[in-house]
């Protein structure tokens, strides 16, 4: 690259002092990290044997510990149902490559709901003649992923229900969507998931009750949706009151003005918050943990506290960050593909 090049590139990304000096902070700063940290991960780390001894990382300790990361204790000759099941993922995933199909969020999310619905046959077993397996030998990636997956297919709908009840003209409607949504947001996920455990049960009209690992879903779907529904509402309460005329004008009813002319508008608008909502949700998922389910961070927890890898911590958890920003950075850069496409046409305020 030319010295041209050069200063119209740095021109265009440090306009004036401040973002200059921003910048160059920022590259010393990385100038300072980044060499240690490649000396720690490659250039003194230890990549077979089975012991380290050298001064970097043990990576060792994360290939032997791999099947528990992903799986956690679901029994080996069985995990092709889990294979299965995210291949069935990934076919609903690579539907969004079809332009009618991502344009309408209800099949979109019936789909994933039926995905979804395999998946827990496929783990559980019990049915078709599969082998059941417990729901406490299950966790890992698997795990976060059938947390979070869940919580997102339940939330879409459930949030744009809330914020629709939010809207209505009914007062006792729009009172109990409020009185809901300002209740899950008001308290922290950690509590959500205690009240979920421990209280759940008491509520429920028959005997037994339902498991652990499902009891965490319930809890998890409850704040998803509260938060979802907010995000709708916001996107709701932009939209001009020229649409709503509109679609009256038309003699549309409410459902189809709704189904028609609103919430296309009010979701592609809101696409950068469900995304973010649906981020949120993955990375909250480390917090069922604390309640007795072993999702990937609480596997990389019960792995280092083994005597024969005591002292490498460090390469676990690097290993579960990588992972999480592996899949965040990825739904990101769909969901920025996504609205670009949904978006397409429309003309931009100046």
């Amino acid at each position: 690259m030319s010295a041209t090049g050069v200063l119209r590139l740095w021109r265009r990304a440090a306009p004036d002092r401040i973002s200059a000096a921003v910048l160059l902070l920022g590259l010393l700063l990385l100038a300072l990290a980044i060499p240690p940290v490649m000396r720690w991960a490659l250039l003194d780390a230890d990549f077979a044997g089975p012991a380290c001894e050298g001064r970097g990382a043990c990576w060792p300790f994360v290939a032997e510990r791999l099947p528990q990361f992903l799986y956690g204790y679901y029994p080996a000759p069985l995990r092709w149902r889990l294979h299965l099941g995210g291949l069935a993922l990934l076919a609903w995933c690579a539907l969004f490559a079809i332009p009618g199909f991502r344009r309408r969020v209800g099949p979109a999310t019936a789909v994933l709901a039926a995905v979804l619905a395999l998946g827990y046959a496929l783990a559980a077993g019990g049915v078709l003649g599969l082998q059941p397996v417990e729901a406490s030998l299950w966790g890992g990636l698997f795990v976060t992923l059938l947390l979070s997956f869940t919580a997102m297919a339940v939330s879409l709908p459930a949030g744009i229900a809330l914020a629709l009840a939010r809207a209505a003209r009914n007062p006792v409607l729009r009172g109990l969507a409020s009185a809901f949504v300002e209740s899950i947001r008001g308290v922290p996920l950690l509590a959500i998931l205690f009240m979920a455990v421990v209280l759940l049960p008491l509520f429920l009209p028959w005997q037994g009750g339902i498991g652990l690992f499902a009891r965490v879903v319930v809890g998890l779907c409850l704040y998803a949706s509260a938060y979802m529904a907010e995000a709708v509402r916001g996107a709701l309460n932009t939209l001009p009151q020229g649409q709503f005329d509109a679609a009256a004008a038309l003699g549309l009813g409410y459902r189809r003005a709704m189904r028609l002319v609103i919430l296309p508008q009010v979701l592609r608008r809101a696409i950068p918050n469900i995304i973010n909502i649906f981020i949120q949700i993955l990375k909250d998922t480390t917090l069922v943990l604390i309640v007795g389910v072993y999702d990937l961070l609480g596997m990389v927890q019960l792995a280092v506290s083994d005597p024969k890898w005591l002292g490498h911590a460090s390469e676990g958890f690097a290993f579960a960050g990588l992972v999480f920003f592996a899949i965040c950075f990825t739904i990101s850069r769909v969901s920025l593909r996504v609205e670009r496409l949904l978006g397409a046409g429309e003309g931009r305020a100046a």
